[in-house]
């Protein structure tokens, strides 16, 4: 999913607020690209793709260090750009952070 322009400004501002420290574990370089788009990590099953069902789905954004290409996710929920419907239940939502 690309993120629309509000969703654009509120990632800006919520990664200003709280990645400080920019320096990459790896290179130890300051600069990264943040992409525009949230991904999905899901659940393992044993190398099987399992859709629908009681499997945890994380939607990230990915920053990716220009230098050494090393890849910090960030969970979209409690960046505020993705809500998770009210009629989830915890069983279906496990592994994710909730976000009101």
């Amino acid at each position: 999913m690309r993120l629309n322009d509000e969703q654009k400004k509120i990632l800006v501002e919520k990664l200003a607020l709280y990645w400080t420290d920019k320096k990459c574990t790896c290179c130890d370089n300051n600069n990264w690209v943040v992409s525009d788009t949230v991904f999905e990590l899901r659940e393992f099953f044993s190398g099987s793709i399992v859709l629908g069902g009681n499997n945890s789905i994380v939607p990230v954004i990915v920053a990716t260090c220009t230098k050494c290409g090393y890849i910090k996710f960030f969970n979209a929920i409690p960046l505020g750009l993705i809500s998770l419907s009210k009629e989830k239940t915890s069983e279906e939502t496990k592994g994710v952070i909730k976000s009101d």
